[in-house]
């Protein structure tokens, strides 16, 4: 027996079963891997019902929610590893095996591939210039989403955990503290130690459509329990992007739902894992600088009449995140 079928997964899909052909091409995808999963489960929400399937998945139903079908799909898998999915994603026949060789040759517990969104083509390393890259680089400088140092510095650290990215391409120097929720593989045992079951604070609130920074928990969790992340970029895959998610009706709601989300659920994430995991000073100083700055960067690019409403709902969700930390001490 080969050391690659020695080893047995499961892949595990969240979905509301409305993707259509992008689905269809994850599924074909998954039967054209060269290392076949022990099992195919696919948690969707009570009263969904999935448009394609190959026959062989193991449906398992859940409350509608991103950290919900999460845990199902984790709990209910069987296999020593998972490959994590989301429903709209393209990858090669020689995916899995790829990125369980490299977790076997860089000894991790978790591996991230490399996607085809803008996110990742950031943190990649890749030098071609676009004028919406450098405003991505420049928004990041300014609220400390992507602070990078390239001598220790606890200042930067603090501040870019307090945003919910830390990202190292070459994790043998400093492993990665983040990652992309979409797709990733990693070990059954290390996913089910970050007790995600914990986090359903993650999709509360007045306006949470969607759990923002429900991947930053989840990686910081398993980087604090002791957890090896590590990102390669050899091994790619593709997110075809459905955005059947978004049930937002036109471009201020789906404003007013991001900027409520991510300032709740950013402000308790800094409290919850930051100041928790490095209390002092520095860490307090980081996180005026990190989420105070997000909401001045927020409120400039917001100043229009139109706009109003999506800077309301960033002061309502601040407003919520010190309700829900004054109620959950």
């Amino acid at each position: 027996m080969s050391k690659e079928s020695s080893f047995s997964y499961s892949i595990v899909i969240r979905t509301l079963g409305n993707t259509g052909d992008k689905y269809r091409k994850m599924l074909d995808a998954i039967i054209n891997q060269t290392i076949q999963p022990v099992e195919i489960i696919v948690v969707i929400p009570f009263g969904y019902t999935i448009d394609h399937t190959i026959g062989s998945e193991r449906v398992c139903f859940s409350q509608k929610g991103m950290v919900s079908q999460r845990v199902v799909g984790i709990e209910e898998a069987c296999g020593d590893y998972l490959l994590v999915l989301d429903d709209d994603l393209d990858f090669p026949p020689d995916f899995v095996e790829k990125l369980y060789h490299h977790i076997i040759q860089n000894n991790s517990d978790c591996v991230l591939a490399f996607g085809s969104g803008k996110n990742e083509a950031q943190i990649s390393g890749k030098r071609s210039f676009s004028f919406s890259r450098f405003a991505m680089r420049m928004r990041g400088a300014f609220t400390g989403q992507y602070f990078y140092s390239r001598r220790k510095s606890d200042y930067f650290d603090t501040i870019t955990r307090t945003a919910g990215h830390r990202m190292y391409v070459n994790h043998r120097e400093k492993p990665c503290q983040t990652g992309c929720f979409q797709c990733f593989f990693i070990k059954k045992n290390k996913a089910k130690g970050v007790h995600f079951e914990k986090e359903q604070w993650l999709e509360q609130g007045t306006l949470s459509q969607y759990a923002a920074y429900d991947d930053a928990v989840f990686f910081y969790k398993l980087f604090l329990s002791g957890g090896m992340i590590s990102y390669t970029t050899e091994t790619e895959y593709k997110h075809l992007d459905a955005g059947v998610g978004r049930i937002a009706k036109n471009r201020l709601e789906a404003k007013r739902t991001r900027l409520y989300a991510i300032a709740r659920n950013r402000t308790i994430f800094w409290n919850h894992f930051i100041v928790t995991s490095r209390p002092g000073l520095l860490t307090w100083i980081a996180g005026v600088y990190g989420l105070g700055n997000y909401a001045l960067y927020s409120i400039i690019i917001n100043l229009l009449p139109r706009n109003w409403p999506a800077i309301s709902a960033l002061v309502q969700g601040y407003r919520d995140a010190y309700r829900f930390l004054r109620t959950n001490k």
